[in-house]
Parts: C-alpha cells; structure tokens; sequence
C-alpha cells in the first residue's frame, strides 16, 4: 500500500489497513501460551497426564511442576540491555542554542520517566514481538524544557501482550508500509467497556492527519477524528518495533522435557518417599509398653524388623535436567545469574565476571541495531515537537545530532575502577563533595561540606600556631 486512501466506507479503510499488515509476528495469543509458565502443557494437559481417582473415590492429583524460561529469558535480556539506562550523546559543537536544545530534549525523557518506560515496552517487545509508541502534546504550562511552554510531551506505549505482564495498554498494532518498505502510517485497535456497553477504538496516524473511530459492539463505525485532525509536526508521532520471534526463539520443546522429566520424578518421590516397615518372623514376648522409652522387639529365630527405602537414581535425573538448560542457556546467550550460580566466583576478580557476562554481551550487540534505530526515530519525534512548541528552534533542532548508547550490565568493582582511574591520571578523579554525595550516609551535602572545610581550617590554624611556637 503506497498510501492510505481516507475516502469510502470507514469499515472498508479499516480492513485495508490490516490486511496490508506486512510483517510476520506471531500471534499474542500463541505466545502466551508458552510465555505464561500456568499456561503451559504440563498444566493444561489432563489427558495424557491424568489425576488418579483411589478406589475409595478421592482424588490424587499428578505433579505439574513448570519452568518459565520463557518468562525468565524476556526479562533477563531486559535486565542485560537496560538495567544500566540508555546513553544519550549530544555533538553542540559548544554552540549555545544547541546545547539548549540538547538540555530540553533530556528534559523530556527524564519527565516522561524514559528509564522505566524503555525496561517496561522492551520486555513485551522480546515476548510480544511488537510495540508501538505514540508521543502527544498535553496542555499546561510549565518550564521543563527550558522555555515557557504551554505544552507537556506525554508518551504511551501499546503492545499486543496483556497488561497484567507488561502493565502497558494492551492493543492490536497494524502498520503500514510503502513498497519501498517505509512506514507511512500507524494504526491500532483496542477494546475498552463504556457504560456497560463494549466499544472498539480504531487509531490511524500518518504524517499529515490522525484519525479515530469507535464502533459499538457490531455495529457502525464512527468517526471520532473531528474537523481538525491534522498533525503539525509532519511526522508519524508514533514508532514501531517488531521482530520475528520471541526472545526465547525454539525453546519450548527443551522447557516442556523438563517439566514433563520433574513432574514425573515428583510422582515418584511422593509415592515411594514414605518408608514402608518390613517384619520377618514371630514377635517373641508381646508388644512393649507404650511407656517404654526406647521399644525394644524380640522376633523368633533369624526375624527382623525394618524399614525399607527406596534407593532413588537422583544423579542420572540431574544430569538430564542440567543439561536441558545448559542447553537453553547456550542457545539463548544468556547467562544463569542464580545464587547458586554465581556464588563460587562472588570474590574472584572483575575480569571472571565479566567473562560470565560475555556471551549476554554479545548478544546485546546483536540485538541492539534495530532498538537504536528505534530510539533514534523516536528521539526525532521529540524533536519536531519541540520544534513546534518553540518556534525559534523549528529550523535549526533537526540539526542535533544525538548518539544512543546500549551498555551493557556488568557488576564493576567501583573501588578497583577508581584506583585504575587514579593511577592513570596521578589525580584524584572527583571532589570531596561529590564522593560525600554518592557516599549517600548523609542527608545535608552542603552542610556536611561546610562542617568538613571548617574542621580542617581549624586543623590547618591549629597546625600554623604549634609550627610558629616551636620556631621561637
């Protein structure tokens, strides 16, 4: 589709648009089932693997133990490329408006909480496989960025993957693409229940207008664009994102082994762990009194009384297991961060946990180059809105160059990062005000700066006075 045609029935454009979708993702609703540990076989299944009815009527329930590598993998590949932020670089060229331009474009990802929202739609891109964030103007007045404002810039984020995992809005995303393969329209699709009546929204932005409809139940559609519907910014205020495969890519077979192997092992265990008592030959004497400390039994001739246990192969199952998600942690890239894990190399140095961290790195680099693509058209979103929010910039904030930056987590030995710092350098490598800052013991910096300037004056008069008294 080389544009979107506004003209016609509303329920004709609708249908255009999503059947021009052209990108292969995997339905939300398959993905779950293997994302969402209590949807998995081993719970749902109740034909091959069966509860066990007594003869005395009562139910024994089977093991269902599950595994949410699913789960883990979408949420350790967050950790791993956001726990530490995202890295924003500015060339002004120390050019004054530039610098300005750059200060109020951070402003806006501090205010929109840009930290949290990137670890939040990340995670469901890696489990849902697409996201989609719209950025919108909200009356107010303010100075964040710098400038008298009359507009607040507010992002939302879409993702087809429930909210109860993701805590973003839940919605169908359809974007349109050219024959060229660029994107020259957005749209989405959600479901809300007003009045106790179920309406269904349609959202379709382009570069030159924005338009909503609303259909209740089965019925018509609306249209909810109104008379002014265009966008000022002549830009898509929204981006996309999308890959072909979860994160966790063709794991599911290795995860379901797993919790089939400890299901049934637990069975196995709840069955024969209960010793059962074994009695050879004649009791000689009667029963001992219940009163007897220590109970004492005589049995005829060569008889004996014993418990007798079951001798359970538990190496051969831990291997089986071990080595299922060896497996999975090679082919995924991502490394086991488990306390029993990593506890064995907690005082070893930082290049041993760095070389654990290795194979996750790369696979960030790997991943990277499409969610930097995605900050960058994101960052010139915000840049055209704040070249419409202050007019003297219009011309001159597209100009702005900006670099983002994916790190990497790593756990640094910060005292060994100072000391490598200190030696380079042969200087100290922050002010005593800072290091009380990120010492965090005290409340009142600038006092307790103060406090420590006036001790060390009277240390150093001190010092002056005793040096003088010697002298004479």
């Amino acid at each position: 589709m080389d544009t979107i045609d506004f003209k016609g029935q509303i329920a004709d454009i609708i249908d255009a648009i999503k059947e021009s979708k052209a990108v292969m993702v995997p339905a939300w609703d398959t993905l779950a089932k293997e994302y969402d540990p209590k949807q998995h076989e081993i719970v749902t299944d109740t034909t091959s693997r069966k509860d066990k009815v007594r003869p005395d009527g009562t139910t024994e329930k089977v093991a269902r133990v599950t595994y949410g590598m699913q789960k883990l993998s979408a949420k350790r590949m967050t950790q791993m490329a956001f726990a530490i932020p995202v890295k924003r670089l500015y060339n002004t060229d120390d050019d004054p408006v530039k610098k300005a331009q750059a200060d109020a474009i951070e402003a806006v990802y501090i205010k929109a909480r840009m930290d949290t929202v990137n670890r939040k739609r990340m995670k469901a891109y890696f489990a849902a496989c697409e996201i989609m964030t719209i950025w919108y103007p909200v009356q107010g007045k303010n100075k964040h960025y710098g400038f008298d404002s009359n507009w607040k810039l507010k992002c939302n984020t879409f993702s087809p993957m429930d909210s109860k995992f993701s805590m973003l809005s839940t919605a169908s995303i359809y974007p349109v693409f050219d024959k060229y393969k660029d994107l020259i329209g957005l749209a989405y699709e959600y479901m809300v229940t007003e009045e106790a009546k179920e309406m269904t929204y349609f959202h379709i932005y382009t570069s030159q207008q924005e338009k909503i409809y609303r259909q209740e139940g089965t019925g018509t559609w609306e249209d909810l664009s109104g008379e002014d519907s265009s966008i000022s910014i002549g830009k898509i205020p929204a981006l996309y994102l999308w890959r072909p495969i979860p994160i966790w890519e063709d794991i599911t077979g290795n995860v379901h082994q797993m919790e089939l192997s400890l299901s049934r092992e637990s069975d196995i265990l709840k069955r024969n762990s209960a010793p059962i008592l074994k009695v050879k030959g004649k009791l000689v004497g009667g029963q001992p009194a219940n009163e007897v400390a220590r109970e004492v039994y005589q049995m005829d001739g060569d008889g004996d009384i014993s418990y007798v246990t079951w001798s359970q192969q538990i190496d051969a199952m831990k291997y089986y297991t071990d080595t299922l998600k060896q497996n999975m942690e090679e082919e995924l890239q991502l490394p086991n961060l488990s306390f029993d894990n990593v506890k064995s190399i907690s005082a070893i140095t930082e290049g041993a946990r760095k070389t654990l961290l290795a194979d996750a790195h790369l696979k960030v680099g790997d991943e990277g180059g499409d969610m930097i693509e995605f900050f960058d058209r994101e960052c010139n979103v915000i840049k055209a809105f704040l070249g419409e929010m202050n007019s003297s910039w219009k011309s001159t904030i597209m100009d702005l160059e900006v670099e983002h930056i994916i790190t990497p987590f790593i756990q640094n030995d910060e005292s060994a990062q100072i000391d490598k710092i200190t030696k380079a350098t042969q200087k100290p490598v922050m002010s005593q005000k800072t290091g009380i800052e990120k010492l965090g013991v005290v409340t009142n910096i600038d006092q307790e700066y103060k406090q420590l300037q006036d001790e060390e004056k009277r240390a150093n008069d001190s010092s002056v006075f005793e040096t003088a008294g010697t002298n004479e």
